[in-house]
């Protein structure tokens, strides 16, 4: 056999995968293909793209919402929101008028910290959560702000260094009430500074482990690497039949992130009856691709998986379509859905799966819930120019996460209030823009949706609406 088809077999739950081309990268130089490779998730997280803010937003409207005072105050409650969006909850201010109840709270402002990676050797790579947060505080002022009190977010560069991650986060235990939206590559360096100084973490996505399982932290997406989310390939099998699921090739990039996820991704779904007749460990910077394809030609197989970034399916597909063969079903984890994936793939990637947990409605579909636009209206009054993406998403979510616990906390905010308040949450949906997080639990969304490229563009395929949630998590081992 090929030294192409020798068996690796390690893995840990799949979340952003070739994330650890940055990660491990810290304090070193990025070659172009590195700085390129994407973001990826696996089943037991999300995915997401190597160009943070790819495509444009909605454009305001025009008079759909509240203008914003010139300081970023409040403005009186109840300004008008879209159909079916759900407003900011109502809570009035302290019968004696607000006080300074906590650390980043005075009688008319409450001080929320950002700190995700902006510069460093991927610049831009979270720019969006900054963004999304700026954003989402504009919405909630105009809404009256959270009992009386406008919030105010203080963005923090984490520079894709667990250093300055720490840094950031001793910043916010002293100058902030709470980090909300935060999105870092090296996120554990501040995992035990913000258990230590107790400050609330409610994260757009988690990346490592230590930040999950810190006490202090309950993310709007709450990755784990314990769990396996085996719904989607359980909808392959049972769609597709084993004429498919028991010819299936596996591929991931030679980065040790991706190696384990998909050993460990191998090990979840032979438990369901999978047969991998090829497994192959993909070069970053790999010339050619013809070689693997024509393997997986002459081997029969008809179902192929991935663990790493965009480009590299890219490549891999366009390899598919010179030799003028494409397996039955292309399986992808939702680092493709990114217009990166569309505009460089174009008609090699037509007919491709993009197991998703969020909302459609990002890179020019059409939005799929009424808080997606609110998202993306949002953004565009606030930040012009800047465009919607995964975190900002997951940012926006963790805001709106943040106002309903503040708000359920009441008048007189402490840290300890909110933190009993997040605890009581078991469905957080970020009010339709993903499926349902255990936020109390810290446990990730068993619930999908795949989406199929057609004409250049994502499309729903299935379920018909809503999400597939029939199949329960299942434990990841290596």
């Amino acid at each position: 056999m090929p030294q192409r088809r020798t068996r690796l077999s390690l893995r840990t739950a799949a979340f952003l995968g070739a994330v650890a081309l940055i990660a491990t990268a810290c304090g070193a130089r990025l070659t172009a293909e590195q700085r390129a490779a994407g973001i990826g998730a696996g089943r037991g997280g999300n995915a997401v793209s190597a160009n943070p803010g790819e495509v444009p937003g909605a454009q305001p409207s025009g008079g759909v919402f509240p203008s914003v005072g010139p300081s970023g105050g409040v403005l009186p409650p109840g300004g008008a929101v879209p159909p079916g969006v759900t407003p900011v909850q109502r809570c009035e201010p302290s019968a004696g008028g607000n006080k300074a109840t906590d650390v980043g709270v005075t009688p008319s402002q409450i001080t929320v910290a950002v700190a995700s990676d902006v510069s460093g050797v991927q610049s831009g790579l979270f720019k969006s959560t900054h963004q999304a947060m700026q954003a989402l505080s504009a919405f909630v002022n105009s809404q009256g702000g959270i009992c009386g009190r406008a919030m105010k977010p203080l963005l923090l560069d984490t520079r894709i260094d667990a250093g300055a991650n720490r840094n950031a986060v001793l910043e916010a235990c002293q100058k902030a009430f709470a980090l909300v939206g935060s999105m870092s590559a090296l996120d554990n360096g501040g995992a035990q500074a913000g258990q230590d100084c107790g400050i609330p973490d409610i994260s757009a996505i988690t990346v490592n482990a230590a930040r999950t399982n810190a006490t202090n932290n309950y993310p709007a997406y709450p990755v784990r690497n314990d769990k396996y989310m085996i719904g989607p390939e359980q909808y392959i099998k049972q769609t597709y039949g084993p004429a498919v699921y028991k010819h299936a090739a596996a591929l991931w990039l030679n980065v040790a992130v991706s190696k384990n996820s998909m050993a460990q991704r191998i090990n979840a779904l032979e438990s369901i009856g999978y047969h991998f007749d090829y497994r192959q460990q993909l070069n970053v910077s790999e010339p050619n691709y013809n070689p693997f394809v024509l393997d997986m030609k002459d081997l029969g197989i008809e179902y192929v998986n991935f663990v790493g970034d965009y480009r590299t399916l890219v490549k891999i597909q366009d390899a598919m379509r010179q030799q003028k063969w494409f397996p039955k079903v292309r399986d992808w984890d939702s680092v493709a859905y990114s217009s990166g994936y569309l505009s460089l793939g174009g008609p090699s990637v037509e007919g491709s799966l993009v197991f998703l947990n969020n909302a459609l409605g990002i890179y020019g579909e059409e939005p799929s819930s009424p808080e997606m636009m609110l998202y993306r209206q949002w953004l565009a009054r606030v930040q012009p120019g800047a465009k919607p993406d995964y975190f900002g998403l997951y940012a926006w979510s963790a805001g709106r996460l943040f106002a309903q616990a503040a708000t359920s906390a009441g008048p007189d905010l402490t840290r300890k209030k909110v933190f009993e308040e997040l605890k009581k949450i078991h469905q957080w949906t970020g009010f339709g823009l993903h499926a349902a997080h255990d936020t109390g639990l810290k446990t990730p969304t068993n619930c999908f949706l795949y989406a199929i490229v057609k004409n250049n563009k994502f499309s729903r395929l299935t379920p018909a609406s809503g999400w597939d949630c029939r199949f329960p998590l299942i434990p990841a081992r290596a």
